[in-house]
């Protein structure tokens, strides 16, 4: 499961004074022009965690449940470097169909297979990327990100560091 949420530093009592006393941020807009978010995004988790590490070894293919959880954006979902196939949405099987992204809003959720080849280099890593609708062109870039770790296995565990080098 791949549980997406969008969290806010403020509570909601607050952005609501906000608004009403006129201090609330410019509305932010997709490329589309599409408003996608009254109040400023601050931060998500996937899984409750700000950097959640996903194993995969080679020739393995992944069923993930995608659910965003958030309460305000629609994010854009995907996997650096890999294609997904579409198998359910909310939970109904579908016709499967072959993706680049999956766009989830609230309360949404989609189950989709990720195949990891066989060639996939062990210890190699790669973003899972959970973006708002915010225009890029705004000066907007956020969103959620998780890490996909090839893993070897027929070791026990392998666990990958969120540090930031220096």
């Amino acid at each position: 499961i791949l549980f997406f949420q969008g969290g806010f530093l403020h509570s909601g009592a607050h952005v609501l004074l906000e608004k009403m006393g006129g201090l609330n941020p410019p509305i932010s807009y997709s490329d589309d022009e599409f408003s996608v978010g009254t109040s400023p995004w601050d931060f998500g988790t996937c899984n409750g965690k700000l950097r959640e590490v996903v194993p995969a070894s080679p020739g393995q293919t992944l069923k993930f449940r995608i659910l965003n959880t958030g309460s305000m954006y629609a994010l854009r979902i995907s996997f650096d470097g890999y294609r997904m196939t579409l198998v359910a949405a909310d939970s109904e099987p579908i016709e499967p169909v072959e993706v680049d992204e999956v766009i989830l809003h609230a309360a949404e959720r989609f189950d989709v297979l990720i195949t990891i080849p066989e060639d996939s280099e062990i210890g190699s890593r790669s973003w899972i990327r959970a973006d708002t609708l915010e225009s890029r062109a705004q000066g907007y870039q956020n969103g959620i990100r998780a890490i996909l770790h090839i893993v070897d296995p027929n070791e026990s565990t392998s666990v990958v560091s969120d540090d930031i080098p220096d």
